[in-house]
């Protein structure tokens, strides 16, 4: 179970049938799934989130669809919380806008091998591993970057899902490189960059090189 996180808000990106295999893993505070979020659902949790009658608490919110409203209307709950508490966000990929997730981050818990259902996020590589690859990715020069995608992008079958993990493992570093840049607006402008590629990693045909090719031109070097 997850009971201490990096962050206060935080994201998994997959389908709304992950809600229950993720609620018995994360056992929150409160929870709720809801097929289409609107900006009424979002006044709600921001009302529910006020409360003053618990400390820490998590809150668990999973969606099939958000209105881009309803994320606008999110964005102050979200950066500035109350103390203690912690909100995850659970959207299809590509749902959640750019300005929302800058403020959040990703999590990839774990299932019990019995609860795996169709689009929880894949075994491949231990987490640690993209990780690590991220990291070296930022410190790499162009043409190390360049090379490295190439790699990435050399199994057809599974190059979607590992661009995806790439993404958010890169989204992780610039979220703690970020915090101690004197420069920030580089960190910010790559998370946006982040975003709006992963958005395009939906598409039915997406161009992955270039789209990763971008990225390798324009995420600071850190």
């Amino acid at each position: 179970m997850y009971t201490a996180y990096v962050h206060h808000a935080l994201y998994i990106e997959g389908p709304l049938s992950l809600f229950e295999p993720y609620l018995a893993e994360l056992k929150p505070f409160f929870a709720e799934k809801y097929e289409k979020f609107g900006v009424d659902d979002a006044r709600a949790l921001i009302e529910q989130a006020q409360l003053k009658n618990f400390g820490e608490a998590t809150f668990f919110v999973a969606v099939g669809s958000m209105t881009s409203e309803a994320q606008q209307a999110l964005l102050k709950l979200f950066e500035e919380p109350q103390a203690g508490t912690t909100f995850i966000l659970l959207a299809p990929h590509g749902t959640i806008i750019p300005t929302l997730r800058s403020r959040m981050m990703p999590l990839t818990p774990r299932l019990p091998a019995s609860q795996k259902v169709l689009g929880s996020p894949a075994p491949g590589r231990p987490d640690h591993f993209v990780q690590q690859a991220a990291t070296s990715f930022l410190k790499s020069s162009q043409k190390e970057r360049s090379d490295y995608i190439a790699k990435l992008l050399k199994n057809e079958d599974d190059a979607r899902e590992q661009v995806r993990e790439l993404l958010n493992s890169l989204e992780a570093e610039l979220h703690s490189g970020l915090k101690k840049a004197k420069q920030k607006t580089l960190y910010i402008e790559g998370l946006e960059d982040i975003s709006r590629v992963r958005g395009y990693t939906n598409d039915r045909s997406p161009s992955l090189k270039m789209l990763m090719e971008h990225l390798a031109l324009t995420l600071p070097h850190a």
